[in-house]
């Protein structure tokens, strides 16, 4: 089948855009792809894009759980679902939107508030952003949710922060058990099952970079050395992962590499590679660090020449910023593109007007950004940042809002000591 790309679509500029994202880690993108050979009706637009190279188009469009399809008229999502789905049924769903589109049914719009909350205090929101997210672990087998079951290691971070035997108990039994079963050379991404033993077999490189930064912060505080064995276990990983370019790899799957190189992905394995530097105080580490800080350019793609997204600036900067202030503090003039009235888009004027798409000001995006300013000394900037989104941090899932937490609680002085 023909699919077209995201761009394309817009130029047809037909009544529907028929989305399917994929990944080169999805284990039923292929059997997904076969459901959509012979579907066809002349008012859409069917298009095919990796969720990797268009971050953009997979957080407006998709829960981020792929395979996914939607359905978009006008900007707007009439309808989608994700997981494997059967012909039969997308025909039924393109169906149900055209509809939509032709007033036979009817799109609810939320109710617009007609007053305006004052901002939610720091304390309250880390208090709310604490209970939230324990209210997704698992008592039972740990982890958070059920099925699929998530390590979430932001919130994980977050609970390392309070030193409590409460938070303290469920950070060891979700470590314990990923170590169990989904370290495999390297951390698989989630499990399938609630009991932890159906791994979904996906290794990535920026998901294994922010489990060894969780494992660090656990050894630290639990004086626990398997959390250290295994983060560096998993850096040493990491680090055979690394091209010939000089860049990590994007991810392994079912045997198989992707070795596209993205720079929100090398950044954040570089930040991993100076935690263990940090704690090993192993030369290597730092000289890969150093090596790979070097080489990298401001853009998605390493290897060739692609417009960053927010994600990929602050990443990089959070890495300069530990590495190298000076070089960090030039580079900002970088965010003008991306500069909003408080917080920073995601994506730069031009870029959005490119894609026909909006810019939005996302959290865990900004949170990174603001943890950059924080480590370069700009707390003003870092504050402002975190300030704007008191008020709608909650339209966040639950790990977005733990990294945010992170950054209310260092501001303002809200962790125990």
């Amino acid at each position: 089948m023909n699919f077209l790309s995201w761009n394309q679509a817009i130029n047809e500029n037909k009544d529907l855009i028929l989305l399917f994202m994929t990944t080169s880690w999805c284990e039923t993108c292929e059997e997904q792809e076969r459901e959509l050979e012979g579907v066809y009706n002349e008012r859409i637009s069917i298009v095919k894009e990796d969720a990797d190279e268009r971050i953009d188009l997979g957080i407006r469009y998709t829960p981020q759980i792929y395979p996914c399809i939607s359905f978009i008229h006008k900007e707007s999502v009439l309808g989608g679902t994700y997981g494997l789905v059967k012909r039969e049924k997308i025909h039924e769903m393109i169906k149900q939107a055209l509809d939509l589109i032709d007033k036979k049914g009817k799109i609810v719009n939320p109710p617009k508030l007609s007053y305006r909350l004052d901002k939610f205090s720091p304390q309250y929101a880390l208090n709310h952003i604490l209970k939230v997210c324990e209210g997704y672990f698992d008592w039972k087998e740990g982890g958070f949710e059920k099925e699929p079951k998530y390590v979430s290691p932001e919130v994980l971070q977050l609970f390392l922060r309070f030193k409590d035997y409460y938070h303290k108990l469920m950070v060891e039994v979700t470590l314990d058990n990923a170590i169990e079963y989904l370290w495999n050379d390297g951390f698989y991404l989630f499990s399938k099952s609630i009991d932890w033993k159906e791994p979904y077999t996906a290794k990535l490189l920026d998901y294994n970079a922010e489990m060894s930064k969780t494992l660090f912060k656990a050894y630290e505080v639990l004086k626990e050395d398997t959390y250290l064995d295994y983060a560096i276990k998993t850096v040493d990983w990491m680090i055979k992962r690394r091209g010939k370019s000089g860049y990590f790899i994007n991810c392994e799957f079912q045997g198989k590499e992707d070795k596209r190189p993205f720079l929100n992905v090398n950044a954040n394995v570089g930040d991993a590679l100076l935690q263990a530097y940090k704690f090993t105080d192993n030369k290597k580490y730092f000289e890969i660090a150093k090596d790979l800080e070097e080489k990298l350019i401001v853009s998605h793609r390493l290897d060739k020449e692609t417009t960053p997204y927010l994600i990929d600036i602050a990443s990089y900067l959070r890495f300069l910023s530990k590495i190298d202030q000076n070089k960090a503090r030039k580079l900002l003039v970088i965010l003008n593109d991306y500069e909003g009235t408080e917080a920073y888009y995601d994506v730069t004027l031009k870029y959005a007007k490119d894609n026909l798409i909006g810019r939005y000001y996302f959290l865990y995006d900004n949170s990174i950004l603001a943890e950059t300013f924080i480590n370069l000394g700009f707390l003003d900037k870092a504050r402002k940042i975190v300030d704007s989104f008191l008020n709608s941090y909650g339209i966040f899932t639950y790990f977005n809002q733990a990294k945010y937490a992170l950054l209310l609680g260092e501001l303002y002085g809200l962790f125990p000591n």
